[in-house]
């Protein structure tokens, strides 16, 4: 009985943790859309931000009209 405990596979040692990487932090990108300014009452309301968008949707040359919106931003 006593072989057969020798025979056995080793046990793994302990090995120390491996200490975590410390990751650069990155600021943020700033965005590329140009919004309107912050209203003197307050923000601006969200229908007003959306607006533009709206009327290019609508119009019939929507592609090339979007096209310049985002190429402005």
């Amino acid at each position: 009985m006593e072989q057969q405990a020798i025979m056995a596979s080793p046990v793994a040692p302990m090995t120390r943790p491996v200490p975590a990487r410390i990751r650069k932090i990155t600021p943020p990108a700033k965005p590329f859309i140009k919004l309107p300014p912050r209203g003197t009452t307050g923000p601006v309301p969200v229908s007003a931000l959306l607006e533009p968008l709206q009327r290019i949707i609508r119009h019939p040359d929507r592609n090339r009209l979007l096209a310049e919106f985002f190429k402005e931003a």
